[in-house]
C-alpha cells in the first residue's frame, strides 16, 4: 500500500477535505504530521505540505519556515512526488529557488486562473498573504496578475489555491485564522453555492496532477 505523508499545522488549514477521497480512492495510507512538532520526514510515495498561518515571505520568515523549507528541498532534490497546497506551495517555491513576496493586502476571492489547461481554470478558493513568483525552470500553468498560482517542478507540484476546501471546512479555517464573518461569509457562501461543481473540480485537477503520484 502506497504511503502519503501529509504535514500541517495542528489545527489551522490541517483538514483534508477532497484530498481525502482522492488519496483513498488511490490506496493511499495516509500518515499526518505536524509542523509544530518540526518532524523528520520518514520515507514515503507522496508528501502533501498543507496551509499556514506563518509565512515564508521575504522579511516575514521565520526559523522554523526556513527548516521546514530545507526539509521540502531534501525531499524534492530527491525527485519524490509532492504536493504542496498555498502555503505548501510557497515552501515548495523557495525550496526549489523561487521567491514569495508580501502582498499590500490579503488577497481573498474565487476567481478564474490564466491557465492553456482547462482543469487548472477553476473558479478556485484563494486566501493568501503571500505571491509566489516560480523558480527558473518551473512549468507554470495557472497564474493571476499578482502571482504564480499552479507549477511544476520535476515530481513536484505547487498549487495556491485552496482546492482542498469544502464550504464547511473553509469557514473552519477562516475562523482558525481569526478571520471576522464579513470576510469569510462570501468566500464560504460562493463554495457553497457552487459546492458540487466544485467538488468535481478539485477530483479533476487532482486527477490530472496525480500522473506524477
Amino acid at each position: 500500500m502506497p504511503e502519503a505523508i501529509v504535514l500541517s499545522h495542528v489545527d489551522v488549514a490541517h483538514e483534508l477535505g477532497h484530498l481525502e477521497p482522492w488519496l483513498d480512492s488511490r490506496g493511499y495510507r495516509i500518515t499526518r504530521l505536524y509542523r509544530e512538532d518540526e518532524p523528520t520526514l520518514p520515507d514515503a510515495d507522496l508528501l502533501v505540505v498543507l496551509g499556514s498561518p506563518t509565512s515564508v515571505a521575504d522579511g516575514f520568515i521565520e526559523d522554523a519556515g526556513r527548516r521546514e523549507i530545507a526539509r521540502v528541498a531534501e525531499w524534492v532534490a530527491a525527485d519524490r512526488p509532492y504536493l504542496g497546497i498555498c502555503f505548501g506551495a510557497q515552501v515548495l517555491a523557495l525550496a526549489a529557488g523561487g521567491s514569495v513576496t508580501r502582498l499590500p493586502e490579503t488577497y481573498c476571492g474565487t476567481p478564474t486562473l490564466e491557465s492553456d489547461v482547462a482543469d487548472i481554470v477553476g473558479p478556485w478558493t484563494l486566501w493568501h498573504n503571500d505571491a509566489i513568483s516560480a523558480p527558473q525552470g518551473a512549468v507554470v500553468v495557472g497564474r493571476l496578475a499578482h502571482a504564480d498560482l499552479v507549477f511544476r517542478i520535476g515530481n513536484a507540484w505547487g498549487v495556491q489555491p485552496h482546492v482542498e476546501v469544502t464550504p464547511d471546512s473553509l469557514d473552519r479555517m477562516g475562523i482558525a485564522l481569526g478571520a471576522p464573518a464579513d470576510v469569510r461569509a462570501p468566500l464560504v457562501d460562493a463554495l457553497r453555492a457552487d459546492e458540487t461543481a466544485a467538488a468535481d473540480r478539485a477530483g479533476r485537477l487532482l486527477a490530472r496532477l496525480h500522473g506524477l503520484f
